[in-house]
């Protein structure tokens, strides 16, 4: 793991020096080192990643996470979002894990569902939008081509050939998967002298544990790697599905970008904010929507009329962010109350510069 993340720390300065290309972050963001450091102290390093490179049988693939590191970087120059925020976005909603799929059906690196995914289908609508994207997706495809950048992972102990990056198609499948391709699964399994691939419920019931997030164990360990390198194979290889890496992160910060730039207003009154509060109101309308965040800021306004929303800061608008509320706003069970809250401190945790200590 440790060439990933020298990997992570230098492409900044890489993509600087070869494209004249670098992401931004705002002032009270955190670096690249911080980021860095969010990571490698997260659960999931110590619980995932320690057990995947301590055991070649789960088959961790380097050449994903390369891809998915480089398309955020990509992403959030082209579209202009602060860096640290995205990258934290897709952390948290999918630990960069293109299998994720939630219990409410989003999938992919950035937890893309069906509403989020007809959401983007209107913004592509706009000639510039889909520009844009394609732009984006066409310097992804130098990047991953460019022979300079090669040399670069050679040298940090990478042997990768990238696949050709095309132009996203206007269709997206929300891809499901089917009992044949599951038992595709079971037959490489058992040639690989798993015998429980036999058993193609067993196997529908890991790959749900699999997709939400959990790390089998050691006996199980195979269906890591047979699942992911098939569901690849078969599905996530084309740009046209949603599970496809370049794809759903593309997709996904066309949506982020959107609530970023949202123009929140209760009629005539336009709610001026600094981009650190814009960042903390976008996230959370990422998951829930525009609806429940602007009843958020007008509740806001009423219950201080001499706020100024210009110069709220994240500090100020994260005290502000209490379950209650979010309650008020949002109107959901308080379980999803929390799971809201939760979910955009721990982003704001992962982006946002540390407190010093004495």
């Amino acid at each position: 793991m440790r060439r990933i993340i020298m990997m992570f720390m230098q492409f900044e300065s890489m993509s600087r020096q070869i494209f004249n290309r670098g992401t931004v972050s705002l002032p009270t963001q955190t670096d690249l080192e911080g980021l860095a450091d969010h990571v490698v102290e997260s659960r999931w390093y110590r619980e995932a990643l320690n057990r995947f490179y301590s055991n070649n049988a789960y088959g961790f693939s380097e050449e994903r996470m390369l891809r998915v590191l480089i398309s955020i970087h990509t992403a959030a120059n082209f579209f202009e979002v602060p860096y640290p925020t995205l990258f934290c976005l897709f952390f948290q909603e999918s630990k960069f894990d293109f299998l994720a799929d939630s219990a409410t059906g989003a999938k992919g690196i950035g937890q893309l569902t069906s509403i989020g995914l007809r959401e983007v289908q209107r913004l592509r609508s706009d000639s510039k939008m889909e520009l844009k994207l394609q732009k984006t997706a066409f310097h992804l495809n130098r990047v991953y081509t460019d022979p300079q950048i090669q040399k670069w992972l050679e040298k940090l102990g990478f042997k990768i050939n990238f696949a050709k990056i095309y132009p996203i198609p206007e269709k997206i499948e929300f891809t499901r998967l089917s009992s044949s391709f599951m038992r595709e699964v079971g037959k490489e399994l058992v040639k690989e002298g798993q015998s429980y691939g036999e058993n193609t419920s067993l196997l529908w019931f890991l790959s749900k544990r699999l997709r939400r997030g959990d790390i089998l164990s050691n006996r199980f360990a195979h269906m890591h790697k047979v699942f992911s390198q098939m569901l690849e194979e078969q599905y996530a290889r084309s740009q046209a599905s949603a599970y496809n890496i370049e794809t759903n992160i593309l997709l996904s910060t066309i949506l982020f970008s959107h609530y970023y730039r949202y123009r929140w207003r209760n009629n005539k009154q336009v709610f001026n904010l600094a981009p650190e509060a814009r960042v903390i109101l976008a996230t959370s309308a990422y998951n829930h929507g525009q609806t429940g965040m602007r009843r958020f800021l007008i509740n806001l306004k009423q219950e201080f009329p001499m706020l100024d929303f210009q110069t709220l800061s994240s500090k100020r608008l994260r005290i502000l962010f209490t379950n209650q509320r979010l309650s008020n706003a949002i109107k959901q069970s308080p379980r999803k109350i929390k799971e809201v809250s939760r979910h955009v401190l721990n982003i704001m945790d992962c982006a946002e510069k540390r407190p010093l200590t004495s």
